[in-house]
């Protein structure tokens, strides 16, 4: 299963489900489908969402699977709106490029290797530690693994980077 999401757009409705129908589209990543829904006539997608669907599709849609794409909404939603601006009704071919250019970035974030990452992505970690020593987690380096489906080494790495950004207190219990 490759890690890249795959999409499909859309503008004018699902012909199965809504023949001009709300512009919508199909994100396919991680063993599921996110189905998104626009307003009727959103061809680009900058409205706010009307429908949010996760299907099932090689996988079954168990909490391992669903805390995958939790981390990662924000990503989603940018992806599935680059992609109705590329291949929805409107746009010049400029405005169609820099869209493609855009929903590349997304791409690089959501299935790219996690190399050089944001302060933003730093106060994101930094924060949900904080949030699971409040709750009294007694082991949130072990939770943030899981969390994040990475090693309980990278998981240090980044409160450490979080820490030496001055994201986090150094005296900080790690669990």
């Amino acid at each position: 299963m490759s890690d890249e999401p795959e999409v499909n757009v859309w503008p004018k409705g699902l012909k199965d489900e809504f023949p001009d129908g709300p512009p919508t589209a199909v994100l396919k990543h991680r063993g599921c489908e996110l189905v998104l829904r626009f307003a009727p006539g959103d061809f680009a997608g900058e409205g706010d969402i009307q429908e949010l669907r996760l299907l099932p599709g090689t996988e079954d849609l168990r909490l391992r699977v669903l805390r995958q794409f939790a981390p990662d909404a924000e990503q989603y939603l940018a992806f599935a709106r680059a992609a109705m601006r590329i291949f929805g009704p409107d746009g010049t071919p400029e405005e169609r490029d820099e869209n493609f250019r855009a929903a590349a970035d997304v791409l690089r974030h959501i299935a790219g290797p996690r190399r050089g990452l944001s302060d933003e992505f730093y106060k994101v970690i930094a924060t949900s530690y904080a949030s699971l020593v409040a709750a009294g987690e007694p082991h949130p380096v072990k939770a943030l693994h899981k969390k994040h489906h990475v090693t309980m080494s990278a998981a240090s790495r980044w409160l450490k980077e979080a820490r030496r950004r001055g994201l986090l207190d150094e005296d900080g219990d790690d669990g």
